[in-house]
């Protein structure tokens, strides 16, 4: 509608434009990784640092020498106050530093307590330097310098047995657990209290046998000896009798507090950790458009962040209130977006499932490189020849203007030529993709045909360096020793050890097969609660043409799940009366200990088969007889009926 010069209005005929979609959903390190950043950094700011520095105050005050003043002289006192900052700086914010950096949201799982120590020692963040001073040590500040290094050491590796740097998040305990709680600090300065003692008592042992054995044998080697005779020559004057630590009796309280002082300040630490980081949160009904910013996080990199996505997307999917219905709403019916807010959501989420799935039939091993292409062999050389003229000679008689038309239909242009050449470099980027085996059905048949069979490439083992070598060589001339020169008795308890240090877990095993298995089940309970609620939410239907391959993948890694249950189950053998009555310790031992393994590795497996168990017979619940509009491979079928049955 436009006015002319003598005042009439004209009426135009207008189009409205639908705004183009967008490229894609943005990355999750714009929209969802910059908030969870945020929340983490206020939980380490004042939950780790603060509850973390007041504890380090506490231990300064309660833990003093019994010739100070009282507590509450202590605790107004400036030193007190100095001296628990210096602690807190020098021996709490390290452990702090190195947790937050190393901390790892996937889990490495390893099958014995000697691979669990060797993966963690192959990594930097257990590698330390501890450098010492050059000057004249006496017994004393060895004795005490010693046992501190010792508590780090054993907190060290106590801290690699229960996996601290990974973040356990069938472990999370809520707020109302904190370590700060008197019913939780109780037992939290319990456990540290002993672990201390034994360690100290240990520690007690191990110095004496040093002071013995070990270093006069070290001091009678030339080189050696000129390094270390002048800083630690005159402490192995004297008898070490068992008698000695009892006349040091203020050097053991000293060094026995402190270390206690120390591994409580670390273990509150750790506690915090514990319980802050793993915990879910809510920053997308923050933003202007919280699908965007949630499906934006479930593409991000980092499994820290991905998991904090599908847990708060969790929420949503099964939250039945008004609010949360109107955003499922919006999630199913969003198209600014190419693809769509669910096709990119249920994309990444099989895609996921896919990958743990074919982890899972490894059995936890990494997939094998693909073999490298042949060279193709070198073309023979060609004689010299005349060269051929390909031209026409003679002059090309004139052709009609029809002639020539026709001819460019049925002549390849240029045109042609160039859709020919997108079509199979469209087609060769369609073969190199990879695609996983569980979705091998759902691709295209052509495809899968002309994918070339991976090839197994065996790499040659790597030869043993010096250390190894060496290594080797003194394990079997001190495992010679114990076999010719100890008891019997004393030799069955070496063997003992040895086979409880690197014997296999089936239920590490397991946990080596389903690494991601708390995210897995995330992703099926997001997966199936938005299908359930799509059947009165979602107006367009765009997330029931998605319900068969779904429920494919669902059904297809129950089943193997599933098979993996009844392998386990075969491993244990019930003892017989006779066994029993013929009363064998040891064999009775073995059955019992694989029994409660087994049941231990069923209670990893089921984290997954019960999330999937229940999506698959809250969707068979939800749509019922509505489930025959949809057509499923005959094995998927058989399965999904039995789900029917029992709805």
């Amino acid at each position: 509608m436009f006015t002319t010069a003598n005042g009439s209005t004209k009426m135009t005929s207008s189009t409205t434009f639908a705004p183009r979609p967008s490229t894609s959903v943005p990355p999750a390190a714009q929209t969802f990784e910059p908030l969870a950043k945020s929340v983490l950094s206020h939980r380490l700011v004042y939950n780790i640092f603060a509850c973390s520095a007041a504890f380090s105050l506490a231990s300064t005050v309660f833990l003093a020498g019994v010739d100070e003043a009282s507590i509450l002289l202590r605790l107004f006192s400036p030193s007190a106050w100095i001296y628990s900052s210096l602690t807190w700086l020098v021996g709490v914010l390290p452990i702090i530093i190195v947790r937050k950096v190393f901390l790892t949201p996937a889990p490495e799982p390893t099958s014995s307590p000697s691979r669990t120590l060797a993966a963690a020692l192959a990594k930097p963040a257990t590698r330390r330097w501890m450098a010492e001073a050059s000057y004249y040590l006496n017994g004393r500040l060895i004795f005490l310098v010693c046992s501190q290094i010792w508590f780090s050491i054993c907190f060290v590796l106590r801290n690699i047995m229960l996996e601290r740097f990974v973040c356990h998040w069938a472990k999370a305990v809520p707020s109302s657990n904190a370590p700060f709680l008197p019913r939780n600090l109780g037992m939290l300065l319990l456990t540290v209290t002993l672990f201390t003692l034994s360690s100290f008592a240990v520690y007690n042992v191990v110095f004496g046998f040093v002071r013995l054995i070990i270093l006069p044998l070290l001091l009678r080697v030339p080189l050696v000896r000129s390094l270390l005779k002048p800083f630690v020559g005159h402490f192995i004057r004297g008898p070490w009798t068992l008698t000695l630590p009892l006349r040091h009796l203020s050097l053991e309280y000293h060094a026995l507090t402190l270390g206690l002082s120390m591994i409580a300040n670390w273990e509150f630490t750790e506690s915090l950790f514990d319980v802050y980081i793993p915990q879910p949160i809510k920053v997308a009904s923050n933003t202007a458009d919280p699908n965007v910013t949630l499906v934006s996080g479930i593409t991000s990199t980092n499994p820290l962040y991905l998991h904090l996505a599908y847990a708060e997307l969790r929420d949503v999917a099964r939250d039945s209130h008004a609010a949360s219905a109107s955003r499922r709403a919006a999630l199913f019916s969003d198209q600014k977006f190419s693809p769509s807010l669910w096709s990119t959501l249920a994309r990444e989420s099989l895609l996921r499932l896919g990958r743990d799935y074919q982890t899972f039939l490894r059995k936890g091993a990494l997939p094998l490189p693909e073999a490298p292409a042949p060279a193709a062999p070198p073309k023979a050389a060609q004689p010299p020849s005349t060269p051929l003229i390909r031209k026409a000679i003679f002059k090309a008689p004139q052709k009609s203007p029809v002639s020539k038309v026709l001819d460019t239909f049925a002549s390849d242009s240029d045109l042609s030529k160039a859709s020919d050449a997108v079509a199979s470099e469209g087609g060769t980027r369609v073969l190199e993709a990879p695609i996983p085996e569980l979705f091998r059905s759902v691709s295209s048949p052509s495809v899968a045909a002309a994918a070339p069979p991976a090839t197994a490439v065996v790499a040659p083992a790597p030869k043993p360096g010096l250390i190894r070598t060496y290594t080797s060589r003194a394990k079997e001339q001190c495992l010679g020793f114990v076999d010719q020169h100890l008891p019997p008795w004393c030799r069955d308890v070496v063997g003992q050890w040895d086979a409880w240090w690197r014997r296999d877990r089936i239920n590490k095993v397991t946990e080596k097969c389903l690494p991601n298995r708390d995210l897995d089940a995330l992703i099926v309970e997001v997966l199936s609660g938005l299908i359930c609620a799509s059947l009165t939410e979602d107006r367009y239907g765009v997330v029931q043409r998605d319900i068969p391959r779904i429920l494919e993948a669902f059904l297809s890694i129950l089943s193997a799940l599933e098979e993996y249950q009844i392998e386990l189950a075969k491993l244990y053998v019930p003892p017989t009366p006779d066994e029993i009555a013929q009363g064998d310790v040891k064999g009775l031992r073995e059955k019992e200990r694989t029994r409660v393994e087994i049941a231990k590795a069923t209670e990893v497996i089921g984290v997954v088969a019960d999330a999937l168990k229940s999506g698959v017979a809250d969707i068979a619940r939800t749509f019922g007889d509505k489930l025959v509009a949809f057509k499923f491979p005959p094995r998927t079928a058989k399965k999904l009926q039995s789900f029917v049955d029992y709805a």
